[in-house]
This record gives C-alpha cells, sequence and structure tokens, in this order.
C-alpha cells in the first residue's frame, strides 16, 4: 500500500491500460533535456501538426455541439473530413517511428506511461519519448526518464519535459480511453446480469 500512495504523490494524473507505440532513445553522452524553447525548436513537424489539427478538431467539436438537429448532414460532412486528415496524418507520423527504439505502453496518462523491457533498463536513464496514438489523433515528443517497476522487465517513465498542449492533449485522450473501457464493461456487465430467453 505504501508503494502504490508513493505512486500516487508521484503522479498526480490518473492513469489508464492502454497499448501505445512509443519510442524511447536514451540520450548519449553529453546531450540533456532542452529548455522548453529549445523543445519547442527540435520538436519534429509531424508531432507540430498533430497538435495543431487536435486543437482545430477541439475547437469544431465545441462549435459543432451548438448546432441544432437540422445540421446532422453538415456535422457528418465535417467529421468525415477529420477522419481523412487523420488518416493522412497516421501515415506522416508512420515514417517518425524508429522499429528499434519502439515498446508498447501498458498504461498511459498526463505524467507518464508503464511498459515492458526484455532488455534490462537503467534506472534513471533520460529518454527522448516519441509517443504514438494516432486513433485518437496525438502524438507527442518530450523527455522523460525512466523508473523501474516493482515487477522483472516492468518500467515506468515520467515525463520531464513535454509541451503543456501535448501534456492536454493526452490527458484528454485518457479520459476518452476511459470513457469507453467503462462503457464497454458496463454493455458486458449489462449482458451478463440479462437472463437468457428460451
Amino acid at each position: 500500500m505504501a508503494q502504490q500512495e508513493q505512486q500516487i504523490m508521484a503522479d498526480p494524473y490518473f492513469s489508464v491500460d492502454y497499448q501505445a507505440q512509443v519510442n524511447l532513445v536514451p540520450l548519449a553522452e553529453g546531450e540533456s533535456v532542452p529548455a522548453e524553447e529549445a523543445l519547442e525548436a527540435e520538436i519534429p513537424a509531424p508531432f507540430k501538426l498533430i497538435s495543431e489539427v487536435t486543437r482545430i478538431d477541439t475547437n469544431n467539436a465545441r462549435l459543432l455541439r451548438n448546432l441544432d438537429e437540422h445540421a446532422t448532414e453538415l456535422v457528418e460532412v465535417i467529421n468525415q473530413q477529420s477522419r481523412k486528415i487523420d488518416l493522412v496524418l497516421s501515415y506522416v507520423l508512420a515514417g517518425q517511428d524508429t522499429p528499434e527504439h519502439r515498446y508498447q505502453t501498458q498504461t498511459l496518462g498526463g505524467g507518464g506511461f508503464t511498459f515492458v523491457s526484455r532488455q534490462p533498463l537503467t534506472e534513471g536513464t533520460t529518454v527522448r519519448v516519441k509517443l504514438f496514438l494516432p486513433e485518437l489523433s496525438v502524438a507527442l515528443y518530450g523527455y522523460g526518464e525512466v523508473r523501474a517497476a516493482p515487477e522483472p522487465e516492468h518500467y515506468r517513465c515520467d515525463f520531464t519535459a513535454i509541451r503543456e498542449q501535448d501534456r492536454d492533449a493526452l490527458i484528454r485522450a485518457s479520459l476518452q480511453l476511459q470513457a469507453k473501457q467503462l462503457k464497454a464493461r458496463a454493455e458486458r456487465r449489462a449482458q451478463q446480469d440479462t437472463p437468457s430467453s428460451s
């Protein structure tokens, strides 16, 4: 219980179970985490692009909620256009993925993520992070620090430098994922509770 309480204190953001691709590249000798302005300049263009598209989509969703029921066709057209843009961005982002540095997240949230590595990783290693969630129109580039988890081959990566807008997008994505998972769980329960008709 003490370990769990320490984790909650260390990570003020909640996490959700989710598998996503992430690249972790340990910093070379002499490299360091850049300051905020330098980080902004270092972020590859596709990550900035998807961040801007996500911001626009969020604003559009707010505006669309205010339209009445007579605008359903317009809403559908806008949603279709958004999906096309998401497909193109997914393709562009695929070029940023480096297979030799690829891991799968187990959980993720605004403070970081957990993952499994068959190769032992050194506690406290600083890594460059590329996290890909194309199905949620989220991708972020930043830095993190690797921590060993209690189970063998399990690790946590805590973000040490990411843009606030990327953290906000990741938090929104985590909430969306949690809502979907809770809905699916409720539907399974409802199916199990429904007596089968003969």
